[in-house]
């Protein structure tokens, strides 16, 4: 089995072709076999994804472009791409400058083959009320998304081949093949080559945003005290509804605020309310209503999701 393991793992990683993820299980096994937790702690990070309270790897984190749909008079504007220092200096606050993806290493390879892929989060439902916020009349920002190309992740692949070809190299400089190398020396390798694979850290409303599977710690640090502002946002639009439409929206709206605010706050009624606001907004057809009730909408339901209502 010695032999086997490791001859098999150093040999795998010069072949290109071989996945990353049959490589990490084998360092699953090597580190049982030599008894080292921090090389089969980081195994299994990068094979299951990294947790809500995890550190992720700096090899994680990449920079993403701001993709933006809005509305300036007549004029819709679909898909420009801009850089986080064009949002206004308020907006910035809630979108990082890179974004951690922590998802497992397969669906990290799944979206490394895309051209490019789109995905949001609360932090920039919060940018964009507040963008909203600071825009003159006719203005409204419709929709905001980071964009990616699978490039970047195939990137985010080839550092995490890197890492194991250098550790695997560290473990067999002193060790044949044929013998395990000891538990310090393969402690050693993995805090040179990874770092520390304990460290764990509460992401603020600035701090990394997390995609995929593991992608709860997308609230950012957004509050029930943010969700309520954002609903502040709904009401706000509403002035740009008839007023044969605004009742149900404003009833909904109060309904959903009363949830929302009571003393022990039910996550069914809040999810529920939540859905009809959303349901009334996109029946209206008001760009400015739908885009505020997107955004509240989607704050609420990952806080309720996150257990913030009880």
């Amino acid at each position: 089995m010695t032999d086997t393991l490791l001859r098999s793992l150093r040999e795998r990683l010069l072949d290109e072709s071989e996945p990353l993820a049959g490589l990490l299980r084998k360092c699953l096994l090597l580190g049982a076999e030599t008894g080292s937790e921090a090389l089969r702690e980081w195994a299994r990070k990068e094979l299951n994804g990294y947790g809500d309270e995890d550190e992720v790897p700096q090899y994680r984190k990449v920079p993403a472009a701001i993709s933006v749909d809005s509305i300036n008079g007549r004029f819709w504007t679909k898909g420009q791409v801009v850089d986080r220092l064009q949002l206004p200096r308020e907006a910035r606050e809630y979108v990082p400058d890179e974004i951690s993806f922590k998802q497992p290493i397969e669906e990290l390879e799944r979206l490394a083959g895309q051209k490019q892929f789109s995905f949001a989060s609360p932090g920039l439902a919060y940018a964009q009320a507040v963008w909203n916020g600071k825009l003159g009349p006719f203005q409204n920002i419709v929709g905001l998304s980071y964009v990616m190309s699978g490039s970047a992740l195939a990137g985010v692949l080839g550092q995490i081949r890197t890492k194991l070809v250098d550790l695997v190299a560290d473990l067999t400089a002193d060790t044949p093949l044929s013998e395990l190398p000891k538990k310090d020396q393969v402690d050693a390798a993995v805090s040179h080559r990874i770092g520390d694979v304990y460290n764990t850290t509460i992401q603020t409303t600035s701090g990394p945003v997390a995609i995929g599977a593991k992608a709860r710690a997308s609230t950012e640090g957004l509050t029930v005290e943010d969700a309520l502002r954002l609903l502040d946002r709904v009401q706000q639009a509403a002035a740009d509804v008839a007023d044969t439409q605004r009742a149900e929206l404003l009833d909904a709206l109060a309904e959903l605020r009363t949830a929302v605010e009571s003393d022990e706050p039910d996550t069914g009624d809040v999810v529920t309310k939540t859905g009809k606001l959303r349901a009334i907004a996109d029946k209206l057809g008001v760009a400015s209503v739908s885009a505020a009730s997107s955004a509240a909408a989607q704050t609420l339901t990952e806080l309720a999701l996150n257990g913030a209502f009880g």
